[in-house]
C-alpha cells in the first residue's frame, strides 16, 4: 500500500517516494484521485523513479474528464502507457495539427487497448472520456524539458479560453475521425 506520509511533495500535482519497493492497488488509486480532486488542474502524478535523473522513470498519473494534456512529442524517448482505470482516446497528428490516428485506451477489463507505446517523434495527446483516467507512465530518463516539444498549433495550459475552445474542436475532430474509420 501506498504510504504517502513518506512520499514527497513537489507540487500539488506532484509526489515522490523513496519506497525501495512499491506495490499499488485500487485502494491507492482511489487516494490519487482524491488528491487529483484537491488541486486546482485535478491530476496528480506519483513518480516511482527517484528523481529526475534517473534512467527509468515510471509514474502513475491521474487525470479528470476534459484534463487538457497540450500536443507534444518527445525527442529520442519512447513512451509506454498502461490504462489502469477509465477510458481515453489517444491522438497523434501530423507536423501540421491533422489527425493522423485516434487509438482508444481503456483498463484490461475492457474491449479497448490498456497498453501503448510511441517509439516515434509524433505529437501527441489524451482526451480523458471516463470521469477519471488512471495510468502508469514508463519513459527513459533523465528528464530534461528540451527533449518535450509542444505543438506550436496547441493553445498553451494557460490560455483557459483558448484550451476549452481546442478541446471542443479536437472532440468533435476525433469523434467524426471515429466514425469514418
Amino acid at each position: 500500500m501506498l504510504d504517502l506520509s513518506k512520499a514527497i511533495k513537489e507540487s500539488e500535482e506532484v509526489y515522490y517516494t523513496e519506497e525501495k519497493v512499491i506495490s499499488l492497488g485500487k485502494r491507492d488509486i482511489t487516494l490519487l484521485i482524491e488528491l487529483a480532486k484537491a488541486n486546482s488542474r485535478r491530476r496528480v502524478r506519483l513518480c516511482c523513479h527517484s528523481s529526475l535523473d534517473d534512467t527509468l522513470h515510471e509514474m502513475v498519473i491521474v487525470h479528470e474528464k476534459n484534463t487538457y494534456v497540450r500536443p507534444h512529442k518527445h525527442l529520442n524517448k519512447t513512451e509506454s502507457m498502461t490504462v489502469l482505470l477509465g477510458e481515453a482516446d489517444y491522438v497523434t497528428f501530423s507536423q501540421d495539427g491533422e489527425i493522423t490516428e485516434v487509438l482508444t485506451l481503456g483498463d484490461p477489463r475492457s474491449e479497448h487497448t490498456f497498453f501503448q507505446t510511441i517509439r516515434d517523434e509524433r505529437f501527441h495527446t489524451l482526451l480523458v472520456r471516463s470521469d477519471w483516467l488512471a495510468f502508469v507512465e514508463t519513459t527513459k530518463g533523465p528528464f530534461k524539458k528540451e527533449d518535450n516539444v509542444d505543438a506550436k498549433w496547441s493553445p498553451p495550459s494557460k490560455k483557459e479560453k483558448e484550451v476549452q475552445s481546442f478541446l471542443k474542436s479536437l472532440i468533435k475532430e476525433v469523434d467524426k475521425y471515429k466514425l469514418n474509420t
